[in-house]
């Protein structure tokens, strides 16, 4: 059994609506303000000069509200590719994989982006729950393995149902053992019970599959009629 839960991404389409307003909103009511009052004493400030002044500020607050909009639209459009990627679960035969987008940063000039993944084994006990007041989702083993470095060093294909890294460093090493992990509301949408669902349906088909029998080496055949052979002969000598 192998399945995906992607993260959802909405939340920061809303969140990127409310940043707009309430940040567009005062910028909009302080030039509408000024509009007026140039307005209403248009003939003051025309004869004092004071309109210039006012227009000059119109025209910055309307300046300053177009790079807001266009910051928080760059921001909030590259968390949403950048989750929709990289922040993931994965339910493979014998391991559960947590991904989660950690940011980026600049290395040697370049962008690179970080992430975290946690591993949880199934041959552990494992326990899931879920907080409807805290929209967090709750993972209880002691064998999770966490990983944190660059996206690219962190892929992984799977291997007998449990993960494996192209580098044997992060196989072995590379990683801190914890108790415990808090998903946050990033799976706390639609589908999280599917998702616990799915984690202890997981965990039950790995207790319940049959356990592979120890292999017993034999002895091929030239061997056994060697020695059958070696054990004749020395009974004729004797």
């Amino acid at each position: 059994m192998r399945s995906f839960f992607h993260a959802e991404t909405q939340k920061y389409a809303k969140r990127r609506k409310y940043i707009l307003w309430l940040t567009l909103l005062p910028l909009f009511q302080a030039s509408l303000i000024a509009a007026l009052i140039v307005i209403v004493n248009f003939r003051a400030f025309h004869e004092k000069g004071y309109h210039l002044i006012a227009l000059r500020g119109i025209t910055a607050a309307g300046a300053a509200g177009t790079l807001v909009f266009f910051a928080v639209f760059i921001i909030t459009e590259l968390l949403i590719k950048r989750n929709a990627r990289y922040t993931f679960f994965e339910i493979a035969e014998k391991a559960i994989i947590f991904s989660r987008y950690d940011g980026d940063y600049i290395s040697r000039g370049k962008r690179v982006v970080s992430r975290k993944l946690y591993i949880i084994p199934l041959s552990a006990p494992t326990k899931t729950g879920y907080s409807e007041k805290k929209r967090r989702i709750y993972i209880e083993n002691e064998q999770i393995r966490e990983y944190c470095d660059s996206s690219e060093r962190l892929n992984y294909k799977l291997l007998d149902g449990f993960p494996e890294f192209e580098s044997w460093w992060y196989n072995q090493n590379g990683f801190k053992i914890l108790p415990a992990i808090k998903i946050p509301e990033t799976f706390a949408g639609t589908d999280t019970e599917k998702l616990c669902r799915s984690i202890a349906e997981a965990k039950r088909n790995f207790d319940n599959a049959p356990k592979p029998k120890p292999h017993v080496h034999k002895e091929a055949d030239f061997v056994r009629r060697r020695r059958a052979f070696e054990k004749l002969k020395s009974f004729q000598n004797y």
